[in-house]
Protein backbone atom coordinates (compact mmCIF):
# COMPACT_ATOMS: atom_id res chain seq x y z
CA UNK A 1 0.00 0.00 0.00
CA UNK A 2 2.88 2.40 0.69
CA UNK A 3 4.30 1.81 -2.79
CA UNK A 4 0.95 2.16 -4.56
CA UNK A 5 -0.68 5.45 -3.52
CA UNK A 6 -3.06 5.11 -6.47
CA UNK A 7 -4.79 2.16 -4.78
CA UNK A 8 -7.72 2.47 -2.35
CA UNK A 9 -7.42 -1.23 -1.58
CA UNK A 10 -5.63 -4.26 -2.99
CA UNK A 11 -7.03 -7.74 -3.70
CA UNK A 12 -4.67 -10.69 -3.89
CA UNK A 13 -5.69 -14.30 -4.48
CA UNK A 14 -3.44 -17.18 -3.49
CA UNK A 15 -3.63 -20.91 -4.08
CA UNK A 16 -1.72 -23.24 -1.77
CA UNK A 17 -2.35 -26.97 -1.44
CA UNK A 18 -5.42 -26.52 -3.70
CA UNK A 19 -6.90 -23.99 -1.26
CA UNK A 20 -7.93 -20.59 -2.65
CA UNK A 21 -7.80 -17.56 -0.38
CA UNK A 22 -8.53 -13.87 -0.86
CA UNK A 23 -6.19 -11.38 0.84
CA UNK A 24 -7.83 -7.97 1.19
CA UNK A 25 -5.60 -4.99 2.10
CA UNK A 26 -6.70 -1.44 2.83
CA UNK A 27 -5.40 1.45 4.94
CA UNK A 28 -6.94 -0.06 8.06
CA UNK A 29 -5.26 -3.45 7.76
CA UNK A 30 -5.54 -6.94 6.26
CA UNK A 31 -8.35 -9.50 6.09
CA UNK A 32 -7.85 -13.07 4.82
CA UNK A 33 -10.86 -15.10 3.72
CA UNK A 34 -11.67 -18.66 4.67
CA UNK A 35 -10.08 -21.15 2.24
CA UNK A 36 -12.00 -22.65 -0.67
CA UNK A 37 -11.01 -26.06 -2.09
CA UNK A 38 -10.71 -25.45 -5.84
CA UNK A 39 -11.01 -29.17 -6.63
CA UNK A 40 -14.40 -29.29 -4.94
CA UNK A 41 -15.42 -25.81 -6.16
CA UNK A 42 -13.86 -25.29 -9.62
CA UNK A 43 -16.56 -22.76 -10.55
CA UNK A 44 -15.37 -20.48 -7.74
CA UNK A 45 -11.89 -20.44 -9.29
CA UNK A 46 -13.36 -19.42 -12.66
CA UNK A 47 -15.32 -16.64 -10.95
CA UNK A 48 -12.13 -15.34 -9.40
CA UNK A 49 -10.33 -15.34 -12.76
CA UNK A 50 -13.26 -13.53 -14.38
CA UNK A 51 -13.26 -10.93 -11.62
CA UNK A 52 -9.57 -10.20 -12.00
CA UNK A 53 -9.68 -9.95 -15.80
CA UNK A 54 -13.08 -8.35 -16.47
CA UNK A 55 -13.90 -6.15 -13.47
CA UNK A 56 -13.63 -2.36 -13.74
CA UNK A 57 -10.41 -1.02 -12.25
CA UNK A 58 -12.41 0.92 -9.64
CA UNK A 59 -13.70 -2.41 -8.31
CA UNK A 60 -10.13 -3.69 -8.09
CA UNK A 61 -9.10 -0.83 -5.83
CA UNK A 62 -7.67 1.74 -8.26
CA UNK A 63 -8.28 5.33 -7.21
CA UNK A 64 -10.20 7.18 -9.96
CA UNK A 65 -8.89 10.53 -8.65
CA UNK A 66 -5.29 9.56 -9.44
CA UNK A 67 -3.70 8.31 -12.65
CA UNK A 68 -0.16 7.07 -13.26
CA UNK A 69 0.83 7.01 -16.92
CA UNK A 70 1.99 3.86 -18.66
CA UNK A 71 3.92 3.77 -21.97
CA UNK A 72 0.65 3.65 -23.93
CA UNK A 73 -0.77 6.92 -22.57
CA UNK A 74 2.31 8.92 -21.56
CA UNK A 75 2.31 12.25 -23.37
CA UNK A 76 -1.29 11.93 -24.56
CA UNK A 77 -2.89 14.10 -21.86
CA UNK A 78 -3.31 17.61 -23.23
CA UNK A 79 -4.09 19.17 -19.85
CA UNK A 80 -0.84 18.06 -18.17
CA UNK A 81 2.58 19.62 -17.96
CA UNK A 82 5.37 18.36 -20.22
CA UNK A 83 7.14 15.31 -18.74
CA UNK A 84 4.28 14.61 -16.35
CA UNK A 85 4.14 10.99 -15.22
CA UNK A 86 0.47 11.17 -14.23
CA UNK A 87 -2.22 13.34 -12.72
CA UNK A 88 -4.11 13.79 -9.50
CA UNK A 89 -7.55 15.36 -9.11
CA UNK A 90 -7.55 18.73 -7.34
CA UNK A 91 -10.30 19.80 -4.95
CA UNK A 92 -11.90 21.80 -7.78
CA UNK A 93 -11.85 18.76 -10.14
CA UNK A 94 -8.95 20.14 -12.22
CA UNK A 95 -5.90 17.95 -12.79
CA UNK A 96 -2.55 18.50 -11.06
CA UNK A 97 0.46 17.13 -12.92
CA UNK A 98 2.59 14.58 -11.07
CA UNK A 99 6.16 15.37 -12.05
CA UNK A 100 9.39 13.42 -11.99
CA UNK A 101 11.43 16.57 -12.68
CA UNK A 102 10.15 20.00 -13.55
CA UNK A 103 10.78 23.75 -13.48
CA UNK A 104 8.71 26.58 -12.13
CA UNK A 105 6.51 26.64 -9.05
CA UNK A 106 6.35 23.23 -7.44
CA UNK A 107 4.17 21.82 -4.70
CA UNK A 108 4.37 18.68 -2.62
CA UNK A 109 1.13 16.75 -2.46
CA UNK A 110 0.71 14.60 0.62
CA UNK A 111 -1.67 11.72 0.00
CA UNK A 112 -2.66 10.10 3.29
CA UNK A 113 -5.21 7.92 5.04
CA UNK A 114 -5.90 9.45 8.44
CA UNK A 115 -7.55 7.92 11.50
CA UNK A 116 -10.95 9.46 12.16
CA UNK A 117 -9.92 11.07 15.47
CA UNK A 118 -6.90 12.70 13.75
CA UNK A 119 -8.63 13.69 10.54
CA UNK A 120 -8.00 17.44 10.89
CA UNK A 121 -5.06 17.36 13.29
CA UNK A 122 -2.25 18.10 10.85
CA UNK A 123 -4.24 20.88 9.16
CA UNK A 124 -4.88 22.48 12.57
CA UNK A 125 -1.18 22.32 13.46
CA UNK A 126 -0.04 23.70 10.09
CA UNK A 127 -2.37 26.65 10.51
CA UNK A 128 -0.93 27.27 14.00
CA UNK A 129 2.63 27.43 12.63
CA UNK A 130 1.74 29.33 9.45
CA UNK A 131 4.29 32.05 8.68
CA UNK A 132 7.13 30.47 10.64
CA UNK A 133 10.26 30.24 8.44
CA UNK A 134 11.58 26.76 7.67
CA UNK A 135 8.20 25.08 8.10
CA UNK A 136 6.25 23.88 5.06
CA UNK A 137 3.20 25.98 4.23
CA UNK A 138 -0.26 24.52 3.75
CA UNK A 139 -1.68 25.68 0.39
CA UNK A 140 -4.88 23.59 0.29
CA UNK A 141 -6.43 20.48 1.80
CA UNK A 142 -9.45 18.36 0.94
CA UNK A 143 -11.21 15.05 1.42
CA UNK A 144 -10.89 12.69 -1.52
CA UNK A 145 -14.36 11.83 -2.80
CA UNK A 146 -15.48 8.50 -4.21
CA UNK A 147 -18.95 8.39 -5.80
CA UNK A 148 -19.55 11.84 -4.32
CA UNK A 149 -18.85 10.78 -0.72
CA UNK A 150 -15.70 11.12 1.42
CA UNK A 151 -13.48 8.12 0.72
CA UNK A 152 -12.83 6.01 3.83
CA UNK A 153 -12.01 2.43 4.70
CA UNK A 154 -15.43 1.99 6.33
CA UNK A 155 -17.20 2.67 3.01
CA UNK A 156 -14.73 0.48 1.11
CA UNK A 157 -15.26 -2.46 3.44
CA UNK A 158 -19.02 -2.04 3.74
CA UNK A 159 -19.41 -1.94 -0.05
CA UNK A 160 -17.52 -5.23 -0.34
CA UNK A 161 -19.23 -6.97 2.54
CA UNK A 162 -16.10 -7.34 4.64
CA UNK A 163 -15.54 -6.69 8.33
CA UNK A 164 -16.29 -3.12 9.44
CA UNK A 165 -15.99 -3.57 13.21
CA UNK A 166 -13.00 -3.57 15.52
CA UNK A 167 -10.72 -1.48 13.29
CA UNK A 168 -9.59 2.12 12.97
CA UNK A 169 -11.66 3.94 10.37
CA UNK A 170 -9.37 5.95 8.07
CA UNK A 171 -10.28 8.82 5.77
CA UNK A 172 -8.53 9.61 2.48
CA UNK A 173 -7.10 13.16 2.67
CA UNK A 174 -4.83 15.27 0.48
CA UNK A 175 -2.69 18.23 1.52
CA UNK A 176 -1.01 20.60 -0.93
CA UNK A 177 2.22 21.98 0.55
CA UNK A 178 5.06 24.27 -0.40
CA UNK A 179 8.00 24.24 -0.86
CA UNK A 180 8.74 20.93 -2.53
CA UNK A 181 12.26 19.97 -1.45
CA UNK A 182 14.56 16.98 -1.31
CA UNK A 183 15.12 14.59 1.60
CA UNK A 184 17.57 15.85 4.21
CA UNK A 185 19.99 13.09 3.28
CA UNK A 186 20.56 14.78 -0.10
CA UNK A 187 22.54 17.64 1.50
CA UNK A 188 25.11 19.07 -0.92
CA UNK A 189 27.85 19.84 1.62
CA UNK A 190 28.79 19.81 5.29
CA UNK A 191 27.99 23.51 5.51
CA UNK A 192 24.53 23.09 3.96
CA UNK A 193 23.74 20.28 6.40
CA UNK A 194 24.89 22.33 9.39
CA UNK A 195 22.87 25.33 8.23
CA UNK A 196 19.83 23.08 7.85
CA UNK A 197 20.16 21.99 11.49
CA UNK A 198 20.43 25.64 12.47
CA UNK A 199 17.17 26.23 10.57
CA UNK A 200 15.53 23.35 12.44
CA UNK A 201 16.58 24.73 15.83
CA UNK A 202 15.34 28.23 14.96
CA UNK A 203 12.01 26.95 13.61
CA UNK A 204 11.62 24.66 16.63
CA UNK A 205 11.88 27.66 18.96
CA UNK A 206 9.29 29.63 16.98
CA UNK A 207 6.93 26.65 16.83
CA UNK A 208 7.25 26.32 20.60
CA UNK A 209 6.16 29.95 20.92
CA UNK A 210 3.08 28.97 18.87
CA UNK A 211 2.40 26.09 21.31
CA UNK A 212 3.46 23.31 18.92
CA UNK A 213 5.95 20.48 19.47
CA UNK A 214 6.74 18.36 16.41
CA UNK A 215 7.08 15.27 18.58
CA UNK A 216 8.40 12.80 15.97
CA UNK A 217 11.79 13.92 14.69
CA UNK A 218 13.52 11.56 12.28
CA UNK A 219 15.48 12.05 9.02
CA UNK A 220 12.26 11.42 7.06
CA UNK A 221 10.55 14.45 8.59
CA UNK A 222 12.88 17.11 7.14
CA UNK A 223 13.59 18.40 3.65
CA UNK A 224 16.13 20.77 2.08
CA UNK A 225 14.97 23.40 -0.42
CA UNK A 226 17.29 26.03 -1.92
CA UNK A 227 19.87 25.35 0.79
CA UNK A 228 17.41 25.72 3.68
CA UNK A 229 16.01 23.08 6.02
CA UNK A 230 12.25 22.65 6.52
CA UNK A 231 10.07 20.73 8.96
CA UNK A 232 7.46 18.48 7.34
CA UNK A 233 4.94 15.83 8.49
CA UNK A 234 3.05 17.07 11.53
CA UNK A 235 0.91 13.95 11.92
CA UNK A 236 2.11 13.39 15.49
CA UNK A 237 2.71 16.99 16.55
CA UNK A 238 1.67 17.90 20.08
CA UNK A 239 -0.26 21.05 20.95
CA UNK A 240 0.90 22.61 24.22
CA UNK A 241 -1.79 24.24 26.31
CA UNK A 242 -1.36 27.86 27.40
CA UNK A 243 1.06 28.19 30.31
CA UNK A 244 2.53 24.67 29.94
CA UNK A 245 6.04 23.72 28.79
CA UNK A 246 5.27 20.15 27.71
CA UNK A 247 2.54 17.98 26.23
CA UNK A 248 1.35 14.51 27.24
CA UNK A 249 2.69 11.64 25.13
CA UNK A 250 2.23 7.87 25.10
CA UNK A 251 5.95 7.36 24.54
CA UNK A 252 5.57 6.90 20.78
CA UNK A 253 7.94 8.07 18.08
CA UNK A 254 10.72 6.83 15.80
CA UNK A 255 12.66 4.99 18.46
CA UNK A 256 16.28 5.29 17.30
CA UNK A 257 15.89 9.07 17.52
CA UNK A 258 13.76 9.40 20.65
CA UNK A 259 15.32 11.01 23.73
CA UNK A 260 16.81 8.86 26.45
CA UNK A 261 14.20 10.03 28.94
CA UNK A 262 11.25 9.26 26.66
CA UNK A 263 12.60 5.78 25.94
CA UNK A 264 13.29 5.07 29.60
CA UNK A 265 10.01 6.39 31.00
CA UNK A 266 7.78 5.37 28.10
CA UNK A 267 8.99 1.79 27.72
CA UNK A 268 5.92 0.55 29.59
CA UNK A 269 3.22 0.55 26.92
CA UNK A 270 0.33 2.80 27.77
CA UNK A 271 2.36 4.99 30.11
CA UNK A 272 1.66 8.69 29.60
CA UNK A 273 4.67 10.97 29.98
CA UNK A 274 5.38 14.62 29.30
CA UNK A 275 7.08 15.42 25.99
CA UNK A 276 9.26 18.54 26.25
CA UNK A 277 11.16 20.82 23.87
CA UNK A 278 14.41 19.30 25.14
CA UNK A 279 13.23 15.87 23.97
CA UNK A 280 12.85 17.18 20.40
CA UNK A 281 16.25 18.90 20.47
CA UNK A 282 17.86 15.71 21.77
CA UNK A 283 16.30 13.88 18.81
CA UNK A 284 17.94 16.43 16.52
CA UNK A 285 21.27 15.59 18.14
CA UNK A 286 20.81 11.87 17.45
CA UNK A 287 20.00 12.58 13.78
CA UNK A 288 23.04 14.86 13.50
CA UNK A 289 25.31 12.19 15.02
CA UNK A 290 23.86 9.50 12.75
CA UNK A 291 24.67 11.51 9.62
CA UNK A 292 28.20 12.32 10.84
CA UNK A 293 28.96 8.69 11.69
CA UNK A 294 27.32 7.09 8.63
CA UNK A 295 28.01 9.09 5.47
CA UNK A 296 31.33 9.70 3.73
CA UNK A 297 30.37 12.56 1.44
CA UNK A 298 27.58 14.76 0.08
CA UNK A 299 24.17 13.38 -0.86
CA UNK A 300 24.35 10.41 1.47
CA UNK A 301 27.43 8.90 -0.16
CA UNK A 302 28.76 5.81 1.64
CA UNK A 303 32.06 4.03 0.96
CA UNK A 304 30.91 1.00 2.94
CA UNK A 305 27.39 0.05 1.89
CA UNK A 306 27.28 -2.46 4.74
CA UNK A 307 27.84 0.11 7.48
CA UNK A 308 25.06 0.10 10.03
CA UNK A 309 23.78 3.52 11.20
CA UNK A 310 24.83 3.95 14.82
CA UNK A 311 21.49 4.38 16.58
CA UNK A 312 19.65 1.87 14.42
CA UNK A 313 22.32 -0.72 15.19
CA UNK A 314 22.23 0.04 18.92
CA UNK A 315 18.43 0.02 18.93
CA UNK A 316 18.21 -3.40 17.30
CA UNK A 317 20.76 -4.96 19.67
CA UNK A 318 19.65 -3.30 22.90
CA UNK A 319 16.81 -5.67 23.74
CA UNK A 320 14.30 -4.42 26.30
CA UNK A 321 16.38 -1.39 27.33
CA UNK A 322 16.88 0.68 24.14
CA UNK A 323 18.07 3.76 26.04
CA UNK A 324 21.12 2.15 27.64
CA UNK A 325 23.43 2.40 24.60
CA UNK A 326 22.50 6.04 24.06
CA UNK A 327 22.95 6.80 27.72
CA UNK A 328 26.45 5.27 27.70
CA UNK A 329 27.51 7.60 24.87
CA UNK A 330 25.57 10.78 25.57
CA UNK A 331 25.53 10.97 29.36
CA UNK A 332 29.14 9.86 29.73
CA UNK A 333 31.54 12.18 31.68
CA UNK A 334 32.27 15.49 29.89
CA UNK A 335 35.79 14.42 28.88
CA UNK A 336 34.59 11.19 27.19
CA UNK A 337 35.29 11.33 23.43
CA UNK A 338 33.59 8.11 22.26
CA UNK A 339 31.14 9.82 19.91
CA UNK A 340 33.77 12.22 18.57
CA UNK A 341 35.90 9.27 17.48
CA UNK A 342 33.04 7.66 15.50
CA UNK A 343 32.67 10.38 12.85
CA UNK A 344 33.65 9.49 9.29
CA UNK A 345 36.69 11.22 7.78
CA UNK A 346 34.37 13.44 5.71
CA UNK A 347 32.57 14.65 8.82
CA UNK A 348 35.68 14.94 11.01
CA UNK A 349 35.06 18.73 11.42
CA UNK A 350 31.78 17.83 13.14
CA UNK A 351 33.44 15.88 15.95
CA UNK A 352 33.93 18.92 18.17
CA UNK A 353 30.38 20.14 17.42
CA UNK A 354 29.09 16.75 18.59
CA UNK A 355 31.07 17.02 21.82
CA UNK A 356 29.88 20.54 22.60
CA UNK A 357 26.29 19.63 21.75
CA UNK A 358 26.58 16.59 24.03
CA UNK A 359 27.72 18.87 26.86
CA UNK A 360 24.55 20.93 26.37
CA UNK A 361 22.45 17.75 26.67
CA UNK A 362 24.30 16.86 29.86
CA UNK A 363 23.36 20.25 31.25
CA UNK A 364 19.74 19.92 30.13
CA UNK A 365 19.42 16.42 31.66
CA UNK A 366 18.94 17.98 35.08
CA UNK A 367 16.21 20.34 33.79
CA UNK A 368 14.38 18.86 30.76
CA UNK A 369 11.91 21.77 30.63
CA UNK A 370 14.74 24.20 29.77
CA UNK A 371 15.89 23.76 26.11
CA UNK A 372 19.68 23.95 25.62
CA UNK A 373 21.09 27.10 23.90
CA UNK A 374 21.82 25.46 20.56
CA UNK A 375 21.53 28.45 18.25
CA UNK A 376 24.71 30.12 19.51
CA UNK A 377 26.65 26.85 19.22
CA UNK A 378 25.56 26.22 15.61
CA UNK A 379 26.16 29.86 14.64
CA UNK A 380 29.73 29.61 15.88
CA UNK A 381 30.44 26.47 13.86
CA UNK A 382 28.70 27.76 10.74
CA UNK A 383 31.03 30.76 10.88
CA UNK A 384 34.06 28.48 11.22
CA UNK A 385 33.00 26.06 8.47
CA UNK A 386 32.32 28.97 6.11
CA UNK A 387 36.05 29.71 6.14
CA UNK A 388 37.02 26.18 5.06
CA UNK A 389 37.35 25.06 1.40
CA UNK A 390 34.15 23.94 -0.31
CA UNK A 391 33.63 20.16 -0.17
CA UNK A 392 35.40 18.47 -3.07
CA UNK A 393 33.19 16.31 -5.32
CA UNK A 394 33.15 12.65 -4.32
CA UNK A 395 34.48 10.27 -6.95
CA UNK A 396 31.48 7.96 -6.77
CA UNK A 397 28.23 9.70 -5.96
CA UNK A 398 25.30 7.54 -4.90
CA UNK A 399 22.22 9.79 -4.65
CA UNK A 400 19.35 8.56 -2.53
CA UNK A 401 15.66 8.74 -3.29
CA UNK A 402 14.77 8.99 0.40
CA UNK A 403 16.28 8.73 3.85
CA UNK A 404 15.15 5.13 4.16
CA UNK A 405 18.77 4.16 3.60
CA UNK A 406 19.34 4.93 7.27
CA UNK A 407 17.28 1.83 7.89
CA UNK A 408 15.35 3.01 10.91
CA UNK A 409 12.25 1.04 11.98
CA UNK A 410 8.84 2.61 11.43
CA UNK A 411 7.15 5.02 13.79
CA UNK A 412 6.44 3.14 17.03
CA UNK A 413 2.71 3.75 17.17
CA UNK A 414 0.51 0.79 16.30
CA UNK A 415 -2.47 3.08 15.92
CA UNK A 416 -0.87 4.89 12.99
CA UNK A 417 1.23 2.18 11.36
CA UNK A 418 -1.42 1.28 8.79
CA UNK A 419 -1.91 4.85 7.64
CA UNK A 420 0.31 5.07 4.61
CA UNK A 421 1.57 8.48 3.50
CA UNK A 422 3.00 9.57 0.21
CA UNK A 423 4.37 12.92 -0.93
CA UNK A 424 4.61 13.81 -4.61
CA UNK A 425 6.12 16.61 -6.67
CA UNK A 426 3.27 18.20 -8.58
CA UNK A 427 2.79 21.28 -10.72
CA UNK A 428 -0.21 23.19 -11.94
CA UNK A 429 -0.56 23.68 -15.69
CA UNK A 430 0.45 27.13 -16.88
CA UNK A 431 -1.80 28.38 -19.67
Amino acid sequence: MREQPWRRFVLIFTIANNLLRLHYFDRSGLIISRPVDILKNPVRLLEVLNTLTLAHTNNLGYDPTMHMCDPACKGSHADLRENAIGWIENHDKSHLSIMSTSDGTEFALKDCWVAEDKKNHEVTVLKMVEGIPNVVKLVAHWDVLYDGEPDCTYRIRASHGVCTSGFIRRFHRRLLLTPCGEPLVLYSSKLELLRAFHDFVSAHSLMLASHVLHGDLSPNNFIIHDGQGYFIDFDHARIIVEGAVSAPSEGTGTRPYMSIRLLREGIAKGATIQHTASDDLESLFFIFVEFATTFDGPRGFMKDEGRRPLWVDKFETSGADPWLAKQAYVLAPPNDSSLMEKTTSFFAPFSQIIQEWRHLILGAASNPSDPPPLTALLNKWISQLSKLPVDAPTEIMVPMASSSRLGHPPHDDVRSSAGARRSMRIQQRVS
